[in-house]
């Protein structure tokens, strides 16, 4: 009886997984196993660049592509969904590439922290620099405007 309880749920999982490899877990994929609006957006995004991976990742209940690609000696990130909606853009930085008033706050909010990644990103329009540092054994982002104010500070 107990394993006729756990069969229909095993199975249920199973066929959601082959409906869609990435339904629970992030898997890396070929960019022609990606649908064919989000392909071209892909294409777009990377054209004269080298994409280094692509992995279908699962946010919220919805999945998306995960695009990481280099392009004119610099690295980018992209998410984008099945229809071709670019869901956020990511531009890996120095320091020496922030305005030098974004420069002073990442200085300040890391402080005493190491630095892991600096970038340009754009979330649902918005567009800000972020900072990703440890401290004191956590895992901190700050993101911060062109104007060098605090949007936003989470900790891990």
């Amino acid at each position: 009886m107990f394993f006729r309880q756990l069969m229909v749920p095993c199975i249920v999982l199973i066929f959601m997984m082959g409906l869609n490899g990435c339904a629970l877990f992030s898997k890396e994929v070929k960019l022609n196993d990606v649908p064919q609006a989000a392909q071209a957006v892909i294409q777009s995004h990377t054209s004269g660049g080298t994409i280094e991976k692509i992995t279908c990742e699962k946010k919220e209940g919805k999945h998306f592509y995960k695009v990481e690609y280099k392009k004119d000696a610099r690295k980018f990130e992209l998410q984008v969904d099945d229809d071709g909606k670019v869901l956020e853009t990511e531009e890996i930085l120095a320091m020496e590439d922030l305005p030098p008033v974004v420069q002073d706050t990442v200085k300040a909010e890391s402080a005493g922290g190491k630095i892991k990644e600096l970038s340009l990103e754009t979330e649902e329009g918005k567009t800000f620099y972020e900072v990703e540092f440890e401290k004191n054994g956590k895992e901190h982002e700050v993101k911060i405007a062109k104007d060098g104010t605090v949007l936003e500070r989470e900790t891990e």
